[in-house]
């Protein structure tokens, strides 16, 4: 819990940084999306769902936060890739 509270209070401080694409910033929007990507690759392929608590709204639940956590992988991954390879790239 304390990790993704840290994820949250980084982005929020230094979002300034992460948008300008200060060498730290895009190394910590790696580490963040890989840490999200693998958190829903654990879900997908390691958890079984018949251990999910049962009852449509878990499953609405469910599918909300892996929602959730696929938007964040993907932003972070995509504010890395458009700083190292396409704005780069641009110069």
């Amino acid at each position: 819990m304390l990790t993704i509270t840290a994820f949250g209070v980084v982005a929020l401080t230094l979002h300034r940084e992460l948008l300008r694409g200060d060498r730290t910033a895009v190394g910590l929007a790696c580490f963040v999306g890989l840490y999200w990507t693998a958190r829903v690759l654990v879900d997908a392929f390691y958890f079984s769902p018949r251990d999910w608590p049962k009852g449509r709204m878990f499953v609405v639940g469910h599918i909300l936060l892996t929602s959730l956590f696929s938007v964040l992988a993907t932003t972070y991954l995509g504010l890395a890739v458009w700083h190292l390879w396409l704005k780069s790239g641009a110069e």
